[in-house]
């Protein structure tokens, strides 16, 4: 019998990238080729509900924890070399190196119309402003070259 081989962790997480890349662009597409605009920001905003809500069922309803849950996948999942910082009634998420970015740039080296701007702009507006704003949170996001940052605070009253 042939011994299956490990893959190094760097090369996991490239694959991890382009398999969420491929499986959220490709539903997206779809959605938006059946059900036009419209449809695509309702397909959205059901993917931004559901995981604010397992955010809530997981107990994760901070700032502090919930970022501390994004930066932890963002590391570990697609490489993204990340931080999180406290500040004065709020928390950053730093993406020092964001590996979706990556993605995105690699897409686009063999031919895909994937740009990292596009999908940057894609994953704030789309989605985490969304998800933010269903756990009563406020986001302020500074781009960078490589990532960007992600101010998290609760919204004020």
């Amino acid at each position: 019998m042939t011994e299956v081989p490990d893959i190094p962790l760097d090369q996991i997480q490239q694959r991890v990238v382009a398999m969420w890349m491929g499986s959220f662009y490709g539903s997206s597409g779809y959605v938006a080729r059946k059900l036009g605009k419209k449809g695509l920001r309702e397909f959205q905003d059901i993917g931004a509900r559901q995981v604010a809500a397992t955010f809530k069922q997981l107990g994760l309803d901070e700032p502090e924890s919930v970022a501390m849950a994004i930066a932890t996948n963002d590391k570990n999942l697609f490489g993204s070399q990340v931080e999180v910082a406290e500040g004065d009634g709020f928390v950053e998420i730093r993406r020092l190196r964001c590996g979706q970015m990556g993605g995105a740039k690699s897409f686009a080296r063999v031919g895909a119309s994937l740009i990292a701007k596009e999908h940057c702009k894609t994953c704030i507006e789309s989605h985490w402003q969304k998800v933010f704003s269903e756990l009563k949170m406020e986001l302020q996001v500074e781009h960078t070259d490589e990532g960007c940052i992600m101010r998290i605070s609760k919204q004020k009253a």
